[in-house]
């Protein structure tokens, strides 16, 4: 039996594991923390919007980038690096800012990511009565709500080129999205439309994580920091490894091949092997609210378009989330952005939240200039990426797994891979 070593156990790792040992292989799952799902995934927007995948770097994007970077209270704020991959970044960011790329892009990502929902459906129906795969993913639909009368044309558009490959979404008119959430019946701000989907989903992706990495059957190899590589004869063949309680000493885990998952630490990771990851960290936020009036608050997920939040139903919580900052591997949390969630959440739901402890986070979303996550094999022998997928980790997770686990053995998949591979 083939030993896989996957490093990074959020949820692309933690799906990359469940992936390859339902195709027989043996697997050792690695992470610097406690437990899976601890990076990125901890708190991110848990939203599974397989019909939400369009790039950042778009046409609109590119025009709105100047105001955008000048306004303090942005949804995207930026502070140079002086580095020269940082910059490599941004022209490649630039350059995928065409109609033309996005289309391309979207397509593939729909494609990708609609495999990613059959895929997570099969492996709940297959998990056996005694071992459930244990986490709830609910179908709760989505709407997405506009606050410019003026987007309507464009949005329709870009709902009718999207039913091409499977899109299932209707434009609302406000007096509709009310009648669709009937929370938002006390938003304090005009609704223009609404484009509804109701196949959208929402899952913890936490919870996740746990639930797969438990459900692979891997050996898990947490508290464990990646140190390097060993390489013989142009392959990788261990790890190098150092365990938190043994900082002062180093060892090695054997493998017939790696898999990095490892997030925004993927690029530095295989900077010192030659291969240049091209990933930025892109920081986001969100807070996880009780709810305090059911009636106030949403059930399906909302998505404001204008001040670019999502929120989530998760039990008896709330998820919002949002905001982009490109200030490299930063991980403080900026309270202006928590306050701007908070009173957008008390203007949007008002009454439907518990606003005293709202449980802030950031996690840095590990972006290429496209949005296409790499996944495939590097030059190296024995060593397959499986990571760069920005916002879209939670959605695209279990279709890039299986995607690769099939390209680790050497099978044709159905999907075309050539979109996420290292070159794309």
């Amino acid at each position: 039996m083939k030993h896989v070593c996957v490093i990074g156990a959020g949820v692309v790792g933690s799906a990359t594991a469940m992936a390859l040992a339902r195709e027989g292989f043996q697997v050792t799952l690695v992470d610097a923390a406690d437990r899976p799902g601890q990076g990125a995934s901890r708190a991110n927007g848990a939203q599974l919007s397989y019909s939400y995948v369009e790039p950042l770097a778009t046409p609109a994007a590119l025009r709105q980038l100047p105001g955008w970077l000048l306004s303090r209270d942005s949804p995207l704020s930026w502070q140079p690096r002086w580095q020269l991959s940082h910059w490599c970044w941004l022209a490649a960011f630039i350059r995928a800012c065409t109609q033309a790329r996005v289309q391309q892009t979207t397509e593939a990502l729909l494609r990708l990511s609609f495999l990613s929902r059959d895929v997570l459906a099969r492996w709940q129906r297959e998990a056996p009565a005694e071992q459930p795969l244990g986490v709830q993913v609910r179908q709760a639909g989505k709407l997405v709500i506009h606050r410019d009368a003026g987007k309507r044309d464009a949005a329709q558009r870009q709902v009718a080129w999207q039913a091409r490959f499977g899109c299932r979404q209707r434009v609302l008119d406000a007096e509709a999205c009310r009648r669709q959430e009937p929370a938002l019946a006390h938003d304090r701000a005009p609704i223009a439309f609404g484009i509804w989907t109701p196949d959208e989903a929402v899952t913890d992706a936490q919870q996740l994580s746990q639930a797969l990495a438990t459900a692979s059957g891997a050996r898990w190899r947490m508290d464990t920091r990646v140190a390097g590589f060993v390489q013989r004869d142009g392959r990788v063949h261990a790890l190098r490894c150092v365990d938190a309680g043994r900082p002062d000493r180093e060892r090695e885990i054997e493998a017939d091949a790696f898999v990095v998952s490892a997030g925004p630490g993927a690029a530095a990771l295989l900077q010192p092997l030659g291969v240049q990851l091209p990933i930025e960290p892109i920081k986001g936020y969100s807070v996880s609210l009780q709810v305090a009036n059911a009636a106030r608050a949403p059930q399906v997920s909302v998505t404001d378009a204008a001040r670019k939040l999502v929120y989530a139903r998760l039990g008896e919580r709330v998820r919002i989330a949002g905001f982009a900052e490109l200030r490299g591997a930063d991980l403080r949390i900026d309270p202006r952005r928590i306050q701007a969630m908070l009173q957008a959440a008390t203007d949007t739901f008002p009454g439907a939240f518990q606003t005293g402890d709202p449980e802030p986070w950031a996690g840095l979303r590990p972006s290429t200039p496209s949005s296409r996550p790499l996944i495939g094999a590097t030059r190296i022998g024995g060593l397959w990426l499986n990571t760069g997928h920005g916002a879209l980790g939670l959605t695209l997770a279990c279709g890039s797994a299986w995607l690769l686990s099939q390209l680790m053995q050497d099978r044709t998949p159905s999907i075309d891979a050539a979109p996420f591979s290292l070159a794309g």
